[in-house]
């Protein structure tokens, strides 16, 4: 992608991804692609392969536990390798330990106790439904979760390792923001914006480089429903508390930062409690 068509400022990195690919014949994989710049919206890549444009492409970095869908808007040779200029369409977290990310159980609509079979042919179903070529049921973030799970579940010692994880996980009591009453009224709208910047400014400070949540996120960790969070995302963007990146995730601003940290200072214990979370 040229610079003069990127959005956002791209900040320099020297990190490693995992690209995969899967064209209209087979799926390719390339397990260490170094990433060359950054930003919310987008990413230069390197790649041992040309990839066609508007090619949709699968991203892992383990050191973010980050997931990503992306859109191929630039492919160049540069010397020895191929630069790939990427946009991203959905995002998602991959650590069991943060409870923004899903449950791959869930996502594929399984049973822990289901077999590899099984699992693959769930996961095809799912896939083909939700990809976003798909002009009638696609659905970037819903794909992008479906294959992550996919990736995890279809290796047997990476979903040794997942079952694991996710047994410690659920095992371990945590604060939990799904609560009808504490969202209820024009109090409960107000709590419901104090629990979506707190979420916010948890994400902004605990990831840099991936600072946002999407919608979807939002609904999972506070239990609201997508209609009564639209007021609230609206308000606290009319506020400045709050901007929307590449149209799909919520971050946090320097106004809202300043506003959460002024609240806790003013000693709101619901508040304490939710950041806490």
């Amino acid at each position: 992608m040229s610079r003069e068509l990127r959005t956002q400022k791209r900040n320099p990195t020297d990190t490693f991804v995992e690209l995969t690919w899967k064209s209209e014949t087979s799926q390719k994989r390339f397990e260490r692609c170094r990433t060359i710049d950054l930003s919310d919206s987008g990413a230069a890549i390197e790649c041992p392969e040309a990839i066609p444009l508007s090619a949709n492409v699968l991203i892992w970095a383990p050191s973010f536990q980050v997931a990503a869908l992306a859109q191929v808007r630039h492919c160049s040779w540069n010397r020895t390798i191929y630069v790939l200029g990427l946009r991203f369409t959905a995002k998602t977290t991959t650590g069991q330990s943060d409870p923004r990310a899903p449950d791959h159980y869930e996502i594929l609509r399984l049973s822990p106790m289901a077999d590899a079979e099984t699992i693959e042919r769930v996961y095809r179903t799912l896939a083909k439904r939700y990809h976003p070529d798909n002009l009638q049921t696609g659905d970037a973030e819903t794909f992008l979760r479906i294959c992550d799970a996919h990736r995890v579940l279809a290796d047997p010692s990476g979903r040794r390792s997942y079952d694991a994880e996710r047994e410690a996980v659920r095992s371990t009591p945590r604060f939990e923001l799904q609560s009808k009453e504490f969202f209820w009224g024009i109090v409960g709208e107000q709590n419901r914006r104090l629990a979506v910047l707190c979420l916010l400014y948890r994400k902004r400070t605990s990831s840099f480089e991936f600072p946002g949540l999407t919608l979807l996120d939002l609904e999972n960790m506070t239990g609201c429903t997508r209609e009564e969070l639209g007021f609230t995302m609206w308000y606290l963007c009319e506020r400045r508390h709050a901007r929307v990146s590449d149209h799909t995730d919520y971050c946090l601003t320097a106004e809202g930062v300043d506003f959460v940290e002024k609240t806790l200072a003013e000693g709101r214990v619901d508040l304490r409690a939710l950041a806490a979370a």
